[in-house]
């Protein structure tokens, strides 16, 4: 029975690296500074100016449409433009 439970740990380990996504942007500290910088200015705009100013931030996306930093999480600012939202709204055939 001891042995079951390690095969499954072991199992259930090497499962979840290999299932990250192929598109999961870096951590901030890994990103290029001028990516961090440009996701700054698109978050400390308006939701409708970010929405009219998109193609000036398509750097943030992949080739894939897949964005290359990670969002920025703030309490009670869920209105704001994020870089996963403004690359699928960019690109908006891209797949799941």
């Amino acid at each position: 029975m001891h042995l079951r439970h390690r095969i499954a740990t072991i199992m259930l380990l090497s499962s979840t690296a290999a299932s990250a996504s192929p598109h999961t942007p870096p951590s901030d500290d890994k990103a290029k500074p001028a990516l961090i910088k440009l996701r700054t200015e698109l978050f400390e705009m308006s939701p409708d100016d970010a929405v009219k100013a998109l193609p000036r931030f398509k750097a943030l996306c992949d080739a894939d449409g897949y964005p290359l930093v990670g969002n920025v999480l703030h309490k009670g600012q869920d209105q704001q433009m994020q870089p996963s939202r403004a690359c699928k709204l960019l690109n908006p055939d891209r797949r799941p």
